[in-house]
């Protein structure tokens, strides 16, 4: 009698711990050590900053009786490249990685006089910028990974504005500021090839990203 007792509890426990452990391992993501990706922020980065927009000065100056005359004689079209970035992710363990990444973004306006449409004035602003983030996987699946990530860098700014009335007459400016971006919450899709969207708070975009990258 013992040994068929014996018997029936390991067949019952082979029933029920087989399949849960193969439901474990469904779930279980299956960590690569380096990742490489590419993506774009959906709301550019300088555009989410209070305050800032593109634009030469003197027609920044709403207040005054010159810049409420340049508005009113001038009208103006405003460009950007939208921001795009490329990184690089080390995955230390299932939780903690380190994440750099580069990404650059461009604006430019152009003012045309309101009588005759005539181009008076262009300005250009591009930003190219550096960054390492300190980055936590808090939920880990075989097809899903969410994530959080904070990170710092510095930030080149050249500018380039024509005086008005003078076009190809630049004033030349480079500055040199520091960057930050705060991601609470991304989510990844995908094994080897994956997608990803963010959304966060940051110089390189405030609102939402969205991207690929490849794992090995």
């Amino acid at each position: 009698m013992k040994p068929i007792v014996t018997a029936a509890l390991a067949a019952i426990f082979l029933y029920v711990c087989v399949p849960s452990g193969a439901r474990d391992r469904e779930r279980e993501y299956d960590l690569k050590r380096h990742e490489f990706f590419v993506g774009t922020g959906i709301v550019p980065g300088m555009y989410s900053i209070p305050g800032y927009r593109y634009g030469n000065i003197f027609l920044q100056d709403g207040n005054s009786i010159s810049g409420s005359y340049n508005e009113a004689r001038y009208s103006q079209k405003e460009y950007t490249s939208g921001v795009w970035s490329a990184g690089y992710t080390c995955n230390f363990t299932k939780v903690l990685a380190i994440q750099a990444n580069a990404f650059y973004e461009a604006g430019w306006v152009k003012y045309y006089r309101r009588e005759d449409g005539v181009f008076s004035s262009r300005c250009f602003d591009s930003y190219l910028s550096a960054m390492a983030s300190f980055k936590v996987n808090w939920l880990n699946r075989k097809w899903v990974r969410m994530y959080s990530y904070a990170g710092l860098g510095l930030s080149w700014n050249y500018s380039s504005d024509d005086p008005i009335g003078s076009p190809g007459k630049s004033n030349v400016e480079n500055r040199v500021a520091f960057a930050f971006q705060i991601t609470p919450v991304g989510i990844a899709v995908g094994r080897r090839f994956f997608g990803f969207a963010e959304c966060g708070v940051g110089k390189y975009f405030s609102g939402i990203s969205i991207g690929a990258g490849y794992r090995f």
